[in-house]
């Protein structure tokens, strides 16, 4: 199984009851009826991204997916995101030769642009590890302040497309 395609989407969901918010999240992102299995972060070279709008998202789909997800009661600032890039080397012209991806996630209690400063030193600490060179990248974040008298989730994912 090889994806041949990706989208990233997010949603939030806040209620008075917890599981709810999540439940809540999930369908403000668009796969709220599917049931997401979570894997790590390997993106093949030739996956495409997508618009979410563009994929049948069939309820009871078993869907592979990398998840953030930030939970938390009244009052407080959850926040998650993930980013995405494509790793390779320079031939001898100069230019990229892209061999494969990675994403990587980050969630808490943080403000969006501290999310995406993790998430960003995240993904150059993934290229060093692999001594590969970070070509592109893109992230997607989220932060919100639940609401009072409820709890919320908030929640950021990569989904794979088979």
């Amino acid at each position: 199984m090889v994806p041949k395609a990706f989208f990233v989407t997010s949603g939030v969901g806040m209620d008075p009851e917890y599981d709810n918010a999540f439940d809540l999240a999930l369908r403000d992102a668009g796969i709220g009826e599917c049931n997401l299995v979570e894997v790590s972060s390997i993106l093949p070279a030739n996956a495409v991204e997508t618009e979410r709008s563009s994929v049948m998202v069939t309820p009871g789909k078993i869907t592979f997916c990398v998840m953030s997800r930030a939970d938390g009661k009244s009052g407080e600032v959850i926040g998650a995101g993930v980013g995405y890039g494509w790793l390779g080397v320079e031939n001898e012209n100069g230019e990229a030769e892209r061999e494969f991806g990675i994403v990587c996630e980050h969630h808490g209690h943080c403000s969006r642009d501290y999310l995406a400063e993790k998430v960003h030193e995240k993904l150059y600490k993934m290229a060093e590890i692999r001594d590969k060179k970070l070509l592109e990248k893109e992230l997607l974040v989220e932060s919100s302040e639940v609401e009072k008298g409820k709890f919320g989730s908030v929640v950021v994912v990569l989904v794979f497309v088979f």
